[in-house]
C-alpha cells in the first residue's frame, strides 16, 4: 500500500527526533548521546533488533542464492541484531564480468512498505590535477599554480597534467544485464514483504527538522540507510591530486621539505599532549594523529619564526624535552638566516640529521 509524503514523514518522526543537530564534524569523538536518549531512537533500535529476527528476511536471501548460484550475494545487515545502523535490510549482488565494478544494491525498509534497487558503479576519471602531494614524513601538498622548475625537475612531464580519481555513481535506471537479476529479485521482495519500489523523486524528499550523519535528512536516509549520498545526479568528483616522490623534485625543493618536516614534527610532539587532553578518556586509546601541510615550495623566515614561537610544551616527558631542545636549535638557525633564497646548508643538514635520528615509530601519521 503506497503512502503519501505526509504519511511517510509521520513514520519518520516516530523514529527520528526533531531539532537535534548532528555532532560537530571537527570533533569526531563527540558522542550523540542527546539523540540516543530520545524515545524516537529507542523505537528505532527496537525496530532493528526485531527486524533481525524476521525469518522472512533470511528465507528470501536463501531463495535468491538458490536462484542465482553463480552470483555472490552479500548480507549487508549483520549489524541489525545489535540495534545499530540503518532502517532496512540490505544485500548486494556482484555481477560477473560487469564493467565499471558494478554492484546491485537492494534495501528493504522495515519502517515503511518500500524498497529500493540500484546499481552502484565505480570507475576512474582522468582530469587535470588540482594539486600535488609529496609523502615525505608527512604529506606535503602544493597547488597546481606553484608547479614550476623551482619545484620539479621536469615541469613539462605529461604525468603532471593527468590525475586519476575514483568516482561512484548510484544509477536507478538499470542496464539490461542488471534487469535480468533485479526483476526477479524485485518480485521476491514484493511478494515477501508486500512493499513497493520507492522512486528517487520521493526518496530524495528532504525531511524537515531532522539531521542524520551531519546533514539534512531525506526519506531515503531515514527509511533506508544514511550510508549513501542520495543525490541525483551523483555528486561531482572530489579534488584530484598527483602523488610525487622526491626523485622527481629539485634538490632545492627537497631541502625545503626537509626543514619543514623537522619543523612540523617538533610542533606535533609539543602539541600532542594538549590535543589528547581535549579528547574524552574513552576515545584516547584509539586516537590517531593525522597531519598534513601545504607549501608554496619556499621557506619564509617570518612564518617559521611565528610557528616556532607558537609551540609550547604541555608535559615534561623525555620526548617533549628532546623536542624543545630541537626547537631551540632550529630557532637559532632561523635567526641566523637572512631569509633569502634557498635554506642554508647548515639548516638543511641539521634538519636531515634530526629527522634521521628521531625514532621512526614516533613520526606523525599524515593524510590529506
Amino acid at each position: 500500500m503506497k503512502r503519501t509524503i505526509d504519511q511517510l514523514l509521520d513514520i519518520v518522526y516516530r523514529y527520528y527526533p526533531r531539532g537535534i543537530e548532528g555532532p560537530d564534524p571537527h570533533k569526531f569523538w563527540q558522542d550523540d548521546s542527546q539523540r540516543e536518549q530520545t524515545e524516537e531512537n529507542a523505537r528505532l533500535v527496537a525496530a532493528r533488533i526485531q527486524a533481525s529476527k524476521d525469518e522472512r528476511w533470511h528465507a528470501m536471501r536463501r531463495r535468491i542464492s538458490e536462484r542465482f548460484p553463480d552470483v555472490l550475494l552479500m548480507n549487508r545487515s549483520l549489524h541489525l541484531p545489535a540495534g545499530g545502523c540503518d532502517a532496512c535490510y540490505s544485500f548486494t549482488l556482484s555481477l560477473p564480468n560487469a564493467p565499471d565494478s558494478r554492484t546491485l544494491w537492494f534495501h528493504v525498509s522495515f519502517l515503511a512498505p518500500y524498497y529500493v534497487a540500484y546499481s552502484y558503479r565505480t570507475f576512474d576519471v582522468a582530469k587535470k590535477p588540482d594539486g600535488f602531494v609529496v609523502p615525505y614524513g608527512i604529506n606535503f601538498s602544493f597547488s597546481r599554480a606553484a608547479l614550476g622548475p623551482d619545484l620539479v625537475l621536469n615541469p613539462d612531464d605529461e604525468r603532471l597534467n593527468r590525475a586519476t580519481i575514483t568516482r561512484h555513481e548510484i544509477v536507478f535506471d538499470l542496464a539490461p544485464d542488471e534487469q535480468f537479476y533485479a526483476t526477479w529479485i524485485a518480485n521476491e521482495i514484493e511478494s515477501t514483504f508486500g512493499c513497493d519500489p520507492m522512486p528517487p523523486k520521493v526518496g530524495t524528499t528532504l525531511v524537515p527538522d531532522v539531521v542524520v550523519g551531519m546533514r539534512g535528512a531525506t526519506l531515503y536516509d531515514c527509511l533506508f540507510t544514511v550510508d549513501r549520498q542520495w543525490v541525483e545526479p551523483s555528486p561531482p568528483a572530489g579534488p584530484a591530486v598527483v602523488s610525487l616522490d622526491t626523485s622527481s623534485l629539485t634538490d632545492r625543493f627537497v631541502a625545503v621539505l626537509t626543514v619543514l618536516r623537522a619543523l612540523y614534527h617538533i610542533g606535533m610532539v609539543l602539541d600532542l599532549p594538549r590535543i589528547i587532553q581535549e579528547i574524552p578518556e574513552p576515545y584516547r586509546q584509539s586516537y590517531g594523529v593525522y597531519s598534513s601541510a601545504s607549501t608554496d615550495g619556499f621557506l619564509h623566515k617570518n612564518k617559521m619564526q611565528k610557528e616556532l614561537a607558537r609551540m609550547r610544551p604541555h608535559d615534561e616527558s623525555p620526548k617533549t624535552l628532546r623536542a624543545m631542545a630541537a626547537k631551540r636549535e632550529l630557532e637559532a638557525l632561523v635567526a641566523a638566516w637572512d631569509g633569502e633564497g634557498e635554506p642554508p646548508a647548515a639548516m638543511v643538514a641539521w634538519a636531515s640529521s634530526f629527522v634521521t635520528s628521531w625514532p621512526l615509530d614516533s613520526e606523525p601519521e599524515a593524510s590529506l
